[in-house]
């Protein structure tokens, strides 16, 4: 009979144990994820440096977490720091192997570091997870490697997949303009240009890319509103500058000369 008390004692302190330790648990993983979304805020705000230390600090409590591990990646990607961010990466992928986000993310540090192969194997690997919310993401990606190698159609044939995915995105339509461009098949780059307007009216880029298409076909009034337009849009940005150059270039042109 004492033998069963004993025992029953102490499953009792194993069970209080278990559970102080999964409060404790608890209490550090929502530490670890405070830090996290302050180091994300930073670094959308462009705060990187101060958003990596967060996002370290986040990482000694949560060593093992694998979106900790994909935000200090993305933080190490925009310092430039390439090796690191790879490191953090495929630490997540270890953690988590059905994380499209992750491989998404990785293609594109691949992608900076001109490796193109390993780019396109994870973009596709991404693209083609049934649990990816933003394929068209991944498969934009890897439109534009195609685009990179020169492979034109192939490039436009992964931009019909994004938008396929979602009509709307607007840099799908953009940077399929720029393969027909490259096909010189100027009335399906007008097309793409005009949608990604459409869908992102305010977005300097594609009119940008319309107004110098318009150049190229020598449509010198139509060129001259997209150009006005890109300025409106970024007017002290680097595409509202190109712009003005441009812009003032066909103004120089349209002169009578004397």
């Amino acid at each position: 009979m004492k033998k069963k008390k004993w025992l029953v004692y102490w499953a009792v302190v194993l069970c209080l144990t278990l559970s102080a330790c999964a409060q404790d648990r608890g209490v550090v993983l929502k530490k670890a994820r405070a830090k996290e979304d302050l180091g994300n805020s930073l670094l959308m705000d462009g705060r990187i440096e101060e958003g990596l230390k967060e996002l370290l600090e986040a990482e000694k409590l949560a060593p093992d977490d694998p979106e900790i591990q994909n935000s200090l990646g993305l933080a190490y990607r925009d310092l430039g720091k390439l090796d690191q961010a790879i490191d953090h990466f495929k630490k997540a992928l270890s953690l988590k192997p059905d994380y499209p986000e992750v491989a998404n993310n990785l293609g594109t540090v691949y992608l900076l570091n001109k490796d193109y192969d390993k780019a396109i194997k994870l973009f596709k690997k991404a693209a083609e997870t049934v649990t990816y919310r933003t394929p068209y993401i991944a498969y934009t990606n890897l439109g534009y490697v195609y685009h990179i190698k020169g492979q034109y159609e192939t490039a436009i044939r992964y931009y019909q997949k994004a938008i396929e995915r979602f009509p709307g995105y607007s840099v799908a339509h953009d940077n399929m303009g720029l393969a027909y461009e490259r096909l010189k098949k100027w009335d399906e780059a007008v097309e793409s240009y005009k949608k990604a307007i459409q869908f992102a009216p305010g977005a300097p880029v594609p009119h940008l890319h319309l107004g110098k298409l318009y150049l190229t076909l020598k449509l010198k009034k139509e060129a001259a509103q997209e150009l006005l337009e890109t300025i409106r849009a970024d007017r002290n940005g680097p595409y509202g500058k190109e712009a003005e150059r441009l812009l003032e270039r066909l103004k120089l042109d349209q002169q009578p000369s004397s």
